[in-house]
């Protein structure tokens, strides 16, 4: 992947309609910083024919897809969508979007919204999303 602006990898939150075209997915406003996570657990497989060498099994495992991101809500219905599928403990339709590179759609859990007021600043806001399910990978 060649170097991207920062500013362009992307948390999206379906709206909430019916259809689940680009646009309605949802951009969570205001997001200064952001990280991107794709982990897989192994199988161990190791045994006495191992030699002493760790044996995985290949295409084995879970793979997860995380998301963190902090900055400053933009606008109301930005932090309303957020903060009540975390109360709600609902999974909503998440694209993360990687530039020029792909996009990530999925069921995602809000695992994490935090707000932090510091005097003589913006609310600031922590966000942390992580899969539920699969995760379908559409490069650009």
């Amino acid at each position: 992947m060649a170097a991207q602006q920062g500013r362009d990898l992307l948390i999206k939150i379906h709206d909430g309609s019916g259809d689940f075209d680009d646009e309605n997915y949802v951009v969570v406003g205001g997001i200064k910083t952001n990280s991107f996570d794709i982990s897989g657990e192994a199988v161990d497989i190791t045994n006495k024919d191992s030699n002493g060498f760790k044996e995985l099994l290949p295409g084995s495992g879970n793979v997860a897809v995380s998301i963190t991101g902090d900055g400053v809500f933009v606008d109301d219905a930005s932090f309303k969508r957020v903060h009540d599928h975390t109360l709600a403990r609902t999974h909503p339709s998440c694209r993360i979007v990687v530039p020029d590179f792909a996009t990530y759609t999925g069921v995602f859990s809000i695992s994490k919204l935090t707000l932090n007021g510091n005097d003589g600043e913006a609310v600031t806001y922590s966000i942390q999303l992580n899969s539920s399910g699969a995760v379908t990978v559409a490069t650009l």
